[in-house]
């Protein structure tokens, strides 16, 4: 979990642009049914949701939730195709705006527009009063955490997961870990 500033001095996001031949849409003015596949494939990149795909009717319950604000949920358009290549969503929550997520489209990448994107939302935040927002991001996403990083986020607190997989032995000399009286205790077979 990360804590980022909103403001534009400490961020560096002020002079932040759109890419030309890129355009801003609030998702409130976008197609709904290609807002939702353009959302399926950014999670493609997302750790843990790769594969995920929305129904359209639990997207459009979850996405036109109270939580839905058409001021930071702002899409990334191509101007001369039309096409949806990018998006950020913040919901505002009752005690602390959220960056629901920040993604771009392959072709599309490295070009600043993650940056624009996000200089919109928190730009909004910002005028608001918000002086920061908080995001979750997995360990795994690299990209991510570096980008957050650059705008001056710190971390503010995590969850470990951890997986248990069937038939696998772990620890030396193929000793298991086994739960004795609630806690771990490392057991040897012999």
């Amino acid at each position: 979990m990360y804590r980022i500033p909103t403001h534009p001095d400490v961020t560096g996001l002020g002079s932040a642009q759109p890419p030309p031949g890129l355009v801003f849409l609030s998702a409130d003015k976008v197609a709904v049914d290609r807002l939702r596949l353009l959302d399926d494939a950014l999670r493609q990149d997302v750790p843990g949701t790769d594969g995920w795909t929305w129904d359209d009717d639990d997207f459009r319950a979850e996405t036109f939730c109270a939580a839905f604000d058409p001021a930071t949920y702002v899409v990334a358009a191509d101007a001369a195709t039309g096409d949806y290549v990018g998006l950020a969503r913040v919901w505002k929550n009752p005690h602390q705006p959220r960056l629901g997520l920040i993604g771009v489209l392959a072709p599309y990448r490295r070009r600043g527009l993650a940056r624009a994107l996000l200089a919109h939302v928190f730009g909004v935040l910002h005028e608001r009063g918000s002086l920061d927002v908080t995001a979750e991001v997995d360990d795994a996403n690299s990209a991510s955490s570096a980008l957050l990083r650059s705008l001056g986020a710190h971390r503010i607190g995590g969850v470990i997961e951890y997986v248990r997989r069937a038939n696998r032995r772990i620890g030396p000399a193929g000793g298991s870990l086994a739960r004795a009286g609630g806690s771990l205790a490392r057991s040897s077979r012999g």
